[in-house]
């Protein structure tokens, strides 16, 4: 007869070769301390650029780099493709952070800058690509529209967003769009996290 073990003896024996490994613990507790102080700066208005300058000199050398790995992290979380151009309100806020974490590296700093009109090519291209596709797509939606005034009246009036068809193309040609930025915001985030030495 076979005996049934209690699921506190099962999780006794799964955890048995485990180990704590301290310094790891450690380095991701700094680690999140960075990315606190860089989340502190993004998200409050009232937090200067050399107030958190200060605050990353003010730690000790020894987590000086895992501090630094902490708030370019939360840098790269926020390096996002716009939706729209108020991102430029909180894009200067995400470059000081940069400026800071670069700590007078002349690439990343030229990086950083150029983003802000590689997001502005994005929203153009985006808005003329909207513009473009109800160019073409107009004579098809007019044929539409008479089709549909003959039904409902002729004070019916069709718009491309209303228009299923017109916002499946739409959103697939967006899509590529997104996928081609996004490729290159990546490459641009690589080449961060490689000048600042990040795994």
């Amino acid at each position: 007869m076979a005996i049934i073990k209690s699921a506190w003896e099962l999780a006794l024996e799964k955890t048995e070769g485990l180990q704590i490994d301290s310094e790891k613990i450690k380095s991701d507790m700094t680690i999140k301390e960075g990315r606190q102080v860089a989340a502190a700066f993004l998200n409050d208005i009232d937090v200067t650029k050399e107030e958190t300058a200060k605050r990353y000199n003010a730690f000790p050398d020894d987590k000086k780099k895992l501090i630094k790995e902490g708030m370019a992290l939360t840098l790269l979380s926020n390096l996002t493709l716009p939706r729209n151009a108020l991102f430029k309100e909180t894009f200067a806020k995400v470059l000081d952070l940069g400026l800071v974490i670069a700590g007078g590296n002349e690439q990343i700093t030229q990086i950083l800058g150029q983003l802000e009109s590689f997001f502005t090519q994005y929203l153009e291209n985006q808005d003329d690509l909207i513009d473009r596709l109800k160019t073409q797509f107009e004579p098809h939606l007019r044929q539409k529209e008479a089709q549909l005034r003959a039904q409902y009246g002729p004070n019916f009036t069709l718009r491309p967003e209303q228009d299923a068809e017109f916002m499946k193309i739409l959103d697939q040609q967006l899509s590529k769009l997104d996928e081609q930025y996004t490729q290159i915001l990546n490459q641009a985030k690589d080449q961060i996290k490689e000048l600042l030495e990040l795994d």
